[in-house]
């Protein structure tokens, strides 16, 4: 009789991992469905139904987790620059992170050029991606997604900042948003 009870205790557990599993893999795909619409810069971007706008003014909004504790947010901004630097992204990367005081780790930082963001290039808009580990004012340690673009002769900035590992929890579902935008 133990054994009964032993073998169905651990078939229980097999099947609720089993279950969890299943939900974790598919919740990327739940919230782009179940997710909210948001137009920023002329594109239209579905952000899970989670995020809660915390500020927003002309320029910039913010979005962050309200139901919990994570230090994370997302920040969508107008970003202002000369129109002579406006020709290369590359260039307001590089202003953005002297201004935000943000030195990324080389060994971990992955950058995505406008041809490599699928669902930018499709609407043949002019996109770059800075995604890693950096170190913000010399002493934070952040986890920083960044996607800049170039739309309607405007500049937009949009990133994911968090602790290194909250990246981990939010991480998945900005890649989702970004991987799907429209035009508005």
């Amino acid at each position: 009789m133990e054994n009964i009870i032993g073998w169905s205790i651990l078939t229980i557990i097999l099947v609720y991992l089993t279950y969890m599993a299943f939900t974790i893999k598919n919740e990327t795909n739940v919230a782009l469905n179940d997710g909210k619409s948001f137009e920023f810069g002329g594109l239209l971007f579905i952000l899970p139904l989670w995020w809660s706008e915390t500020f927003n003014s002309n320029e910039r909004v913010i979005f962050e987790r309200t139901d919990t504790r994570y230090d994370w947010k997302a920040t969508f901004q107008k970003f202002e620059i000369d129109l002579k630097e406006k020709e290369n992204l590359q260039n307001v990367f590089e202003k953005y992170a002297l201004n935000e005081k943000l030195i990324f780790d080389e060994e971990n930082v992955i950058i995505q050029v406008p041809k490599n963001i699928k669902s930018f290039h499709e609407l043949n808009i002019e996109a770059l991606r800075i995604e890693g580990t950096a170190t913000q004012d010399n002493e934070h340690r952040i986890y920083i997604d960044i996607l800049i673009f170039m739309n309607c002769g405007d500049i937009f900035i949009v990133e994911s900042r968090s602790s290194i590992l909250n990246g981990l929890l939010e991480g998945p579902f900005f890649e989702q948003m970004i991987a799907n935008i429209l035009r508005a």
